[in-house]
């Protein structure tokens, strides 16, 4: 495994005219097209990989401080040690490249060390590739029972092998093996990256979806507890393997400077690569913490070291045959990514050590179909990497140990690779004295990672010893245990419930019936109801602001909405007499008094009604999408493919008179629930998206400030394409004109104001990270020149387009609903007070259908006003369909009164803040900014309107 030999014979063979002809690169080699984008997408792919599925485990182990804490570290230290392993890339005191992580510490350190770090490192990416063949087969079981489930029923004894899957995964990974090198594999890396976004969404979707429906299991701030079930040795040696996970999880330095082999010399490539790192790291982290997170909330402290066998293998068994298959193609990526570095070796040490050899180093040319596609076969290569996959599965299907085996490539990966070796060549680089203080800093991080790994390893291989005194070698898996804890989990939840419902006396202190809702549920609404729209035009706003603009304004806008809606929530009670204030409306009656509760309740009921508007806009959008998309994939891109908007109008006010009919907010969880794991799972397909159009070099043009003024710009427009975007940032942190109706649902202990807090910075986290992901990479994908809508900006893969927007339409299905409640809750309280006695406005009837007995209640007056509602809202939706304009007059009414405004002024009133004091100047700078902002952006959006209203005809065939 001689490298330097190839190195100096490609130095030797340098031709100057092709390098400055841009032919090759400056070592001889094919000229390198990587970017920032390609970079971030190959670490991505080999580290979202079968990690992020035992971060719940973990956080089960380690309990909310340390685990969080444990996996905020590694990042950090995984982050700090690949910056210093990027500028390895080049010899120290040449501009040699070194083509391989081995190389790097062969020029830095020589020695024995370079040998021990390619025992190493070799042996870490043949682990992790039996990892994650265990793994891919892991979720193809669960497909088969999911299926097997949904079919025969929950009884039914659906056990499966985890062999035949292996060998299946072996036999497509034989095929892709092929591809010749790492500079071959951005395509796949691009296809499994957008995978890890879907499937990870739908996971934190699952987990959501049960913590919101109250079936959550219990955690604790140190994990496991020790009982009758977990000894002290037990919890120790979880914890350890716990480490090992999370380790696993954030190592990625294996393979980086195999991936700076491919970045362009042009800027440089460690400069890139830290950029790289940075994307990659803040993408990953991001998804861990959100995964692990929910995970840990979802399962609790039984949860499984797969997240997804937590949910059982029931329903919706689509969505969880899709979450695994979306893993299966992006393992099957990832293992291609870790196997081309062993690959490389091989047959650059072959190649060296017999030259001459034609069945070592000639390639066999190959033309296939109709169109001649050519590709090349090397028949050493064929081989080898055949009989190298075949042995790598035939391990897996002998030591399927989930964790045990993650814990110990972690401790592996983690220290040697990620650390110690890192540290130890910048040391020699910096020529950094011995006892210095920076020397000890940096061994003082050393030994702490090796302590870590070590226990790691140790938790890991007595994870392994029990495990096989257990498990007979390739022996059928069986699977069915799982869901019977699961089932009887179910039913001492709802035991408990309905105890606590008796002994509660089953009201409030309102005489109402007894509130249900949880942080959990709070946020579920939320999220319903701000990640919506909203999300979709963000692109558009940072293309009109620039990054810098752009970003800063989303947010200062997210903050100021996480501020204002503290004090809001400590508005929900009267100051005095602690009485309940059932909506927005009531709470400013309460506190401001006068006109001014009128006032907001024009401006809270018009918005809501525009919002409702806005959706079924949106909504009808994405239909009409699937309907192109469709279109162009059976006639091609010329075909002539146009519908009208108004058909899929009707459609979806017709499917909202039905939901409509659902009585109040309390009884929304469920549709929440649904519309909220929606918005996770599209907003990860817009990001892979967007991130797959940036990493192939299709990105467009982005600029620090947006859209340049030239000739197809003037600076009129460019300010009003500015004030819209505003406009539009504020719609998507706008939630607050709804806040008092959902912490109405909360259940009166704890606080109900400290646990809408909560359930404010979960919601308003968890928005801004999509929104910062969604905005960013689909400007980075799209440029000046990005849509309204972010997925109207890609044709293919039509598949996957058409799948986003219907996720789309069924969020916004929930979030119509969401909004409008709050309007038909005060018409029917009216109603009800001044004819108390009408049976057509009071009466409720009692309807069974179906062999199921079927009960719901009908109201003849509901029937009928929100019938009419909905009709009214689909024809004024028909009437305005202007996508960015309406979003942005929404943002202008929404953001300034309703989340700025009335919260401050009910702050002022409730803290007694003395006028012309530092504290009440302070909150009116906030006030007066914000009036500005919401003023420029509907000034904005009015006058895009009048723009569309000269070219557009009411009700007109949209073409």
């Amino acid at each position: 495994m001689n490298h330097e030999i190839e190195s100096e014979i490609c130095e030797i063979s340098v031709d100057p005219v092709k390098v400055a002809n841009g032919e090759v690169d400056d070592d001889g080699r094919s000229r390198r097209t990587g970017t920032v984008w390609t970079a971030s997408a190959h670490i991505i792919t080999a580290i979202v990989g079968s990690g992020v599925l035992s971060l719940a485990w973990g956080l089960a182990q380690l309990g909310w401080i340390i685990g969080i804490a444990t996996l905020v570290i590694f990042s950090g230290i995984s982050l700090y040690t690949s910056g210093l392993l990027a500028e390895c890339y080049r010899a120290p005191n040449s501009v040699k490249r070194n083509y391989t992580y081995r190389d790097a510490v062969k020029n830095y350190l020589g020695g024995r060390k370079y040998k021990a770090l390619g025992l190493v490192q070799y042996t870490l990416l043949c682990g992790a590739m039996v990892g994650y063949t265990i793994t891919a087969s892991i979720s193809m079981v669960a497909i088969s029972k999911s299926n097997c489930y949904h079919k025969e029923g929950h009884k039914a004894p659906c056990k499966y092998s985890y062999n035949p899957y292996m060998m299946a995964l072996g036999i497509v990974e034989i095929l892709l093996s092929q591809i010749p090198n790492f500079h071959k594999l951005s395509w796949l890396s691009t296809i499994a990256a957008s995978m890890s976004f879907s499937y990870a969404g739908i996971g934190m979707g699952l987990s959501f979806a049960k913590i919101v429906s109250g079936h959550g299991e219990k955690t604790t701030l140190t994990g496991v507890e020790i009982g009758l079930d977990l000894t002290a040795a037990d919890k120790t040696w979880r914890i350890f393997q716990a480490i090992g996970n999370m380790a696993f999880a954030c190592s990625y330095a294996a393979i980086l400077i195999e991936i700076q082999d491919t970045l362009k010399s042009s800027p440089p490539e460690q400069e890139v690569m830290k950029k790289a790192n940075t994307i990659a790291t803040f993408t990953a982290t991001t998804l861990y913490l959100m995964c692990g997170c929910l995970g840990y909330a979802a399962l609790g402290n039984h949860a499984q070291g797969n997240i997804l066998t937590g949910f059982g293998f029931y329903e919706p068994f689509w969505l969880i045959d899709l979450a695994n298959f979306f893993i299966v193609v992006h393992l099957l990526g990832a293992y291609q990514v870790l196997a081309q570095p062993v690959f490389g070796v091989v047959e650059s040490w072959a190649g060296n050590r017999w030259p001459k050899s034609k069945f070592i180093n000639d390639e066999h040319h190959l033309g296939i179909g109709k169109n001649n596609s050519k590709f090349s076969v090397n028949f050493f290569r064929l081989i080898w990497r055949t009989a190298f996959v075949a042995m790598a599965t035939l391990i897996s299907m002998a030591f399927p140990f989930f964790n045990e085996v993650l814990a110990f490539l972690g401790a592996i990966a983690y220290w040697p690779m990620t650390v110690y070796f890192p540290m130890e060549m910048y040391i020699v680089r910096k020529e950094i004295k011995r006892g210095t203080i920076c020397w000890f800093g940096l061994h003082l991080v050393n030994l702490v990672c090796l302590l870590a790994a070590l226990a790691a390893g140790c938790g890991s291989i007595q994870g392994v010893n029990q495990a096989l005194h257990t498990y007979k070698l390739f022996k059928f898996t069986q699977m069915g245990e799982i869901d019977e804890e699961i089932e009887q989990a179910n039913n001492i939840s709802s035991m408990d419930a309905q105890a606590y419902k008796v002994a509660d006396g089953g009201v409030d202190d309102d005489g109402r019936s007894k509130r249900t809702g949880t942080v959990w549920t709070a946020s579920a609404h939320i999220v319903t109801a701000i990640v919506g729209s909203g999300v979709l035009s963000l692109a558009w706003g940072i293309a009109q602001l620039g990054w810098i603009t752009g970003v800063s304004t989303l947010l200062i806008f997210s903050s100021i909405s996480l501020y204002s809606s503290g004090l809001l929530a400590d508005c929900y009670r009267a100051p005095l007499s602690g009485n309940r204030n059932h909506t927005y409306r009531a709470a400013v009656k309460t506190y401001l008094g006068g006109r001014k509760h009128k006032i907001c309740g024009l401006v809270q009921y018009v918005l809501l009604v525009g919002m409702v508007v806005g959706y079924t806009i949106t909504a009808a959008i994405s239909m009409l999408t699937i309907r192109k998309s469709n279109c162009f994939q059976k006639r091609g891109h010329g075909a002539q493919c146009k519908f009208s908007n108004n058909p899929f109008m009707i459609g979806i006010g017709i499917v909202e008179m039905f939901l409509s009919q659902i009585p109040n907010i309390h009884k929304l969880s469920w549709l929440s629930i649904i519309a909220a794991i929606m918005s996770v799972s599209y907003a990860g397909i817009g990001m892979g998206l967007a991130f797959t159009k940036a990493v192939l070099g299709h990105g467009e043009t982005t600029s620090l400030t947006g859209e340049e003024i030239g000739p197809n710009l003037t600076a009129a427009d460019k300010t009003w394409g500015m004030f819209s975007a505003i406009g539009n940032i504020a719609f998507a942190c706008a939630y607050l004109q709804i806040l008092i109706e959902i912490q109405d649902t909360l259940k009166s202990s704890p606080p109900e104001n400290k646990v809408m807090k909560k359930a404010n910075v979960i919601a308003t986290l968890t928005a801004t990270t999509l929104y910062m992901l969604c905005g960013c990479f689909g400007y980075a994908a799209l440029g000046n020149h990005a849509p309204g809508n972010l997925l109207a900006g890609f044709y293919k893969p039509f598949w996957l387009v058409d799948m986003a927007n219907s996720f789309i339409v069924v969020h916004l299905l929930g979030a119509y609903q969401v909004m409008a409640q709050p309007v038909f809750y005060v018409i029917e309280s009216w109603t009800s007070t001044r004819w108390p006695k009408s049976k057509f406005v009071t009466k409720e009837y009692p309807v069974t259908i179906g062999k199921n007995n079927l009960k719901f209640s009908v109201n003849l007056f509901r029937l009928t006003w929100r019938t009419i509602f909905v009709v009214m809202a689909t024809l004024l939706s028909m009437a305005l369909p202007f996508f960015n304009e309406v979003l942005g007059l929404l943002g202008a009414l929404a953001y300034w009164p309703l989340t700025v405004y009335f919260p401050l002024e009910m702050y002022i009133a409730q803290k007694n803040i003395k006028r012309g004091t530092s504290w009440w100047f302070g909150l009116q700078l906030l006030n007066l900014v914000c009036f500005l902002a919401a003023l420029g952006a509907a000034c904005s959006s009015i006058h895009g309107l009048y723009k569309a209203l000269h070219t557009y005809k009411p009700l007109k065939v949209t073409q």
